[in-house]
């Protein structure tokens, strides 16, 4: 199924007023023909994998950034259409086979340059080696560091999940932040964003001198934990680590309250859904004082803006989803810029050699395993309302 989203004209205007990518650029760029564009292309195809469930910002935010490069000349002197897919449909989540489909139709029927998405790592896996086969860059909203083991062409627009797990660890055992001496975790089964993020936790929580007392797992689509809880109570950990996705974070929430559990609630990207998370509850007052890691700081004055932009397009203000789109959006629009071509050889290296990326979020560069090095932003739950609360990574 492709869609576009429905942007009123004036407010698509405002958006692409307040920003413009040159002041996004921080390195050298040259724009030249490329040799390897047919001359029957009229317009550059770029595709996009959204799950129809699972966080619509991150398509918002791409989009904003497509608007903002047509409304410059477009790329390479033509304009960029989005091919939009989705690999979810009307199943509870999204599907790896589905997106594996996908991302062939869109590269071998579609004739995309390049992909953005999807965002469930476990998806993400399945699609790298596709690819890479096919050379297609891909910018995934994905934070699994695994994802990018997968193939060549594959980049991830998020923070590592070991690295939030890390940073998560180091703020609970604080003596001037949570000062915790015990740990708790709970993951989702089989997913390999929750099951990083969990694992850098209890790695980084025990190295730095804390103690694990329990470690849990749930399965998608569960709406009981008392049997995970109760071992949880038993265990009476001064911190709660759910690597998860909502409405499951906020129903464990509540339950764990009821049951009298007293530990502080902390996350990573996967609670950036704010619609979810506290959309799902009659009552958020068990989320208070919760929190969780996001990439994407909306304090921050190099993002604002992005911040500007997408408020006026929108009419409500950014996330983390949507910063993962509108940076990977950004980051290929730089590339092929700075490569001259479409060619996807050239536009991989080009993302990979980017350096001091500054828009929605600020990113120094790429590793070698192509993951971005940024900055990560500590958000807590305070008066029902998502604040930040801590800049932990800068």
């Amino acid at each position: 199924m492709n869609t576009k989203t429905p942007i009123p004209f004036f407010l698509t205007l405002i958006a692409i007023i307040v920003v413009s990518f040159s002041g996004c650029e921080r390195a050298q760029q040259v724009i030249t023909p490329g040799t390897s564009i047919s001359d029957a292309m009229s317009t550059i195809k770029i595709g996009v994998i959204q799950p129809s469930g699972l966080a619509p910002n991150f398509t918002k935010g791409a989009e904003l950034a497509r608007a903002q490069v047509n409304h410059s000349g477009g790329l390479l002197g033509m304009q960029v259409e989005f091919i939009v897919m989705d690999n979810q449909g009307d199943r509870e989540i999204a599907d790896p086979t589905e997106s594996v489909r996908i991302a062939k139709a869109l590269i071998q029927e579609e004739g995309v340059v390049a992909i953005l998405g999807p965002l469930l790592s476990t998806n993400s896996m399945q699609i790298g080696p596709v690819v890479t086969e096919l050379r297609r860059p891909i910018i995934t909203g994905s934070s699994g560091e695994k994802v990018t083991s997968t193939g060549e062409f594959v980049f991830i627009s998020v923070a590592p999940s070991s690295v939030q797990g890390a940073t998560t660890a180091q703020f609970a055992l604080n003596p001037d932040e949570l000062n915790a001496k015990t740990a708790a975790t709970v993951r989702q089964f089989g997913d390999v964003y929750s099951g990083a993020v969990a694992d850098a936790f209890e790695e980084d929580f025990q190295k730095l001198g804390g103690e694990l007392v329990a470690s849990e797992v749930y399965q998608h689509g569960d709406r009981d934990f008392s049997a995970q809880l109760t071992k949880i109570k038993t265990a009476a950990p001064d911190v709660l680590l759910i690597a998860g996705f909502s409405p499951e974070i906020p129903l464990f929430v509540l339950q764990a309250r009821n049951m009298g559990i007293d530990a502080t609630f902390i996350g990573t990207n996967g609670w950036d859904e704010p619609d979810k998370l506290l959309g799902t509850l009659d009552d958020n007052a068990p989320l208070e004082g919760s929190y969780f890691t996001r990439d994407f700081s909306i304090d921050s004055p190099d993002a604002a803006p992005f911040v500007e932009a997408y408020t006026a397009m929108y009419m409500e203000p950014p996330d983390g989803p949507s910063a993962w789109g509108y940076d990977a959006m950004a980051l290929l629009t730089l590339a092929i810029r700075s490569a001259g071509t479409l060619e996807p050889d050239a536009v991989r290296d080009a993302i990979a050699n980017t350096t001091d990326y500054k828009g929605a979020s600020t990113i120094s560069h790429f590793d070698e395993n192509r993951h971005p090095l940024k900055g990560l932003t500590l958000y807590t739950i305070r008066d029902g309302q998502i604040e930040p609360y801590k800049v932990v990574n800068p």
